[in-house]
């Protein structure tokens, strides 16, 4: 027993003589942050490994429980010569920092990231791309946007509305939290270390989503105060401005924000409507001209405590009003055969308005083990809006003053959500080039709907509930050219409500990633993933609705999840100062959900009408290939696809199978008309080609415009010109066909004179602290018809 004693004794000065060595590794041209970059600690004299591991993505690195010795520490990355620096861990001697180790580029091979003049390229990696921004870039931006602009695979255009691909389908975080767009200008361009774009989204993020923009803020922010404020503004004609300002406060552990925004937008519309009968050759043609305005605000704020340097607790509340109004008269030529029969004079008013606020928590806690941390998250989410739609129709004989007859009608449409939602992540690292990722998450919401006719409860309260609980793990390995990432999320969802057919189902949603390095600059990704889309508030609304035109529209409560399957080859290649990622794909897609229009007896007079009601009709598949690519100074996204829609019969509705071909690009370029880089001209082009759906077709028109910026210290003024020169536009068109009804509607704006002035100031006080690590995820359902909404 003594000698046991005695032995441990020995061993217990061994243990507590153990340290840990930190420190970051960069990249030497431009001494920014290395990722991934492997870490070896290696023993003299005989180099044998110790212990090793790889770099964040800020490049930062720690080795833990070192014993007393002399050894060396060597950091490698592909495309770049090994450097590292002798460390020498004495008795009784604190944690070793070293001092930072740079990685030079490899002569012989091209730079994976170039910068030049405004110009960057992107790092990929197995399950994203990273753009590093260096200083030359955020000094020429004034927001969070203007960085965005320069970033392959995102478009944003002159209403700071954000595509990626071409997609609206996708989420913002800032440091790991969801965020809405309009948070992005509160950012301040040198506070922003990187960009990643998720094309691929693993099994870590909602199954609904198609893509991820996480922006890296640095690891410094000020203690004191910063900030700005932007505003825009469109004089002329009819006016469209908006408003923003940002504040942070930092008080030592605990830091203070709050962001704001406010937008309107007033416009002279024009509706033409074209609806043929075949069966009782019949034909209806519809105009008007009228008045459309849509205001929104958002306001988010919040805390973020960090407590140590391995606990972190974060706060945010945000709310968000969105009100809509639109005043219509039109006049409507009845027409049999082509004999013109009555008039009808109708005068909509309709106003919509919604609320929407969010409560979340989020708290994060590291271990001694680099990449090794636990994450969880509460929500809590609010949602209720109302619209009130009341029209008054006339009737007459053709070409005569004599009323036949009058209809008015006041339709108030009552909708609300609640969700709750929890989740868990966990991440544990394998060794140095891999970890484990898994993941709980519980979500529940409430919908509710009422509707009333002229002031009259119509006892039609709708109710609809979903427990959903989520589950997901996966693993993710980076050694050397090859990278390889799959996951697996699992959701059960039980739903609660009278007229639902199947209240459980379970869905599989697996990804996976492949990536192979040929050179720095040269990789190819294959990747694979499965996504469901459910049915949103507003699909599902069970009443009917009746328009100016008598037509009904319809939700549907028993509509399913659809379900999509995409593998896509993306090949990158990096050369000179550009970027340049084609990319080929198929999806095949089941239960898609789309709009059927039937015809049916109107409740008001009887006569023929339509019935427009979502329903899951659409499988097939889609098959095409696209380029996102900066090159020099043109930012492009282009695509071009053909797809099959199989054909639906169900008793007596059947809808033919059919083909479609269409193709869509949006592009932004800038140039700087001076050496300082202060002004700046650019132009923007989107084009979103044909949306087909069951039985329709939507045409939109292409969108351009040129503007300039320029650039004074702090201050930052610009113009931009949307569609010079052109006046009234048919801004979309819809054109729809079943055997027994076509029709063809089109939406015009007066977009004369829309020249927009733009003005923003930041404004930065204060020393440096660490920034905190904090994430949210929230939903949202307000919706608004402003111009690239």
């Amino acid at each position: 027993m003594k000698r046991i004693i005695g032995l441990l004794m020995l061993l217990i000065p061994a243990v507590s003589q153990a340290q840990n060595i930190s420190g970051i590794v960069c990249y030497e041209k431009d001494r920014l942050p290395v990722p991934f970059a492997s870490v070896a600690l290696l023993q003299l004299p005989d180099s044998s490994m110790v212990t090793g591991n790889i770099t964040l993505s800020d490049g930062a690195f720690k080795l833990d429980k070192v014993k007393p010795g002399n050894y060396f520490l060597r950091a490698s990355f592909v495309g770049y010569r090994n450097s590292g620096k002798a460390v020498t861990m004495s008795d009784g001697k604190n944690d070793v920092a070293l001092d930072t180790i740079f990685l030079s580029e490899i002569a012989t091979a091209l730079n994976e990231v170039t910068v030049v003049g405004e110009r960057l390229k992107g790092k990929e990696m197995v399950d994203r791309t990273s753009y590093a921004i260096p200083e030359v870039i955020a000094k020429t931006a004034g927001t969070g946007y203007d960085i965005l602009k320069k970033i392959p695979q995102v478009n944003v255009d002159f209403q700071n509305n954000i595509t990626l691909n071409g997609s609206s389908n996708f989420i913002i975080q800032v440091d790991g939290r969801q965020r809405d767009r309009e948070f992005l200008a509160r950012l301040l361009p040198s506070d922003i270390q990187s960009i990643e774009v998720i094309n691929n989204p693993s099994g870590k993020y909602e199954g609904n989503i198609d893509g991820v923009i996480n922006i890296i803020l640095k690891k410094e922010a000020r203690y004191g105060m910063g900030g700005n404020i932007s505003g825009s503004i469109k004089p002329f004609n009819r006016l469209t401005s908006s408003l923003s300002g940002s504040l942070d406060y930092s008080a030592g552990k605990v830091t203070f924000y709050t962001t704001a925004f406010s937008f309107i937008q007033m416009l002279d519309i024009k509706s033409t409507l074209d609806n043929r009968f075949t069966a009782i050759d019949s034909l209806t043609k519809m105009s008007g001209i009228g008045d459309f305005k849509v205001t929104q605000t958002s306001v988010n704020s919040g805390f973020d405590y960090y407590m140590n340097e391995k606990n972190n607790i974060s706060f945010n509340v945000r709310y968000k009003p969105t009100n809509q109004t639109v005043d219509m008269p039109t006049n409507t030529t009845l027409y049999k055969g082509t004999s013109p029969l009555n008039t009808i004079t109708s005068m909509m008013d309709q106003k919509s308005g919604s609320n929407e606020t969010a409560f979340s928590l989020f708290y994060k806690k590291t271990f001694d083990k680099q990449v090794q941390e636990l994450t969880a998250e509460a929500n809590y989410y609010m949602f209720s809006s109302g619209e009130n739609s009341n029209f008054t129709n006339t009737r007459y004989p053709y070409n005569s003053d004599v009323i036949l007859s009058t209809y008015s009608r006041l339709e108030e449409n009552l909708n609300n959500r609640n969700y709750f939602m929890s989740k868990i992540d966990y991440v544990y690292p394998l060794g140095m080039y891999a970890k484990l990722e898994t993941g709980y998450q519980f979500y529940y919401q409430q919908m509710g709907y009422d509707f009333n006719i002229d002031n009259r409860e119509e006892s039609n309260l709708f109710e609809y509930a979903e427990f959903r609980n989520s589950a997901y793990g996966g693993i993710t390995i980076n050694h050397k050219k090859i990278g390889f990432q799959t996951m697996l999320r699992v959701e059960n969802s039980h739903i609660v409500a009278d007229s639902v057919t199947k209240p459980d189902y379970t869905c599989f949603l697996p990804s996976a990633n492949l990536q192979y390095k040929f050179s720095p600059s040269h990789n190819i990704k294959f990747t694979y993933n499965r996504r469901i889309n459910r049915p949103g508030i507003y699909e599902m609304n069970p009443y009917w609705r009746i328009g100016q035109s008598y037509a009904i529209s319809q939700g549907n409560p028993n509509l399913r999840p659809d379900y999509r399957d995409r593998i896509q080859l993306t090949y990158t290649w990096n050369f000179g100062s550009n970027y340049f990622s084609p990319y080929v794909y198929n999806e095949f897609f089941s239960d898609k959900v789309s709009n059927r229009f039937s015809i049916v007896q109107s409740p008001v007079d009887g006569a023929i009408t339509t019935l427009t009601k979502p329903y899951n009709l659409l499988s097939g598949y889609e098959l095409g290939g696209g380029v996102n690519a900066m090159l020099w100074y043109v930012n492009i996204n282009a695509r071009i696809f053909k797809g099959h829609f199989d054909g639906f019969t169900d008793q007596a509705f059947t809808i033919p199978s059919r083909d479609y071909f269409s193709y869509a690009i949006t592009s932004y370029a800038y140039a700087n008309l001076d050496k300082k880089k202060k002004s700046t001209a650019f132009l923007y082009v989107n084009y979103n080609g044909v949306n087909l759906n069951a039985q329709s077709k939507t045409y939109s028109m292409p969108i351009y415009g040129l503007g300039t910026q320029y650039q004074l210290k702090s201050h930052t003024i610009g113009v931009f010109w949307l569609l010079p020169f052109r006046k009234e536009v048919n801004f979309q068109r819809t054109e729809t066909e079943t055997p027994a009804y076509t029709s063809k509607g089109t939406t015009g704006l007066d977009i004369a004179n829309f020249i927009q002035f733009s003005y923003t100031y930041k404004f930065n006080k204060g020393k440096n602290v660490k920034k905190l690590d904090r994430k949210v995820q929230v939903e949202s359902d307000s919706k608004s018809q402003a111009i690239g909404q």
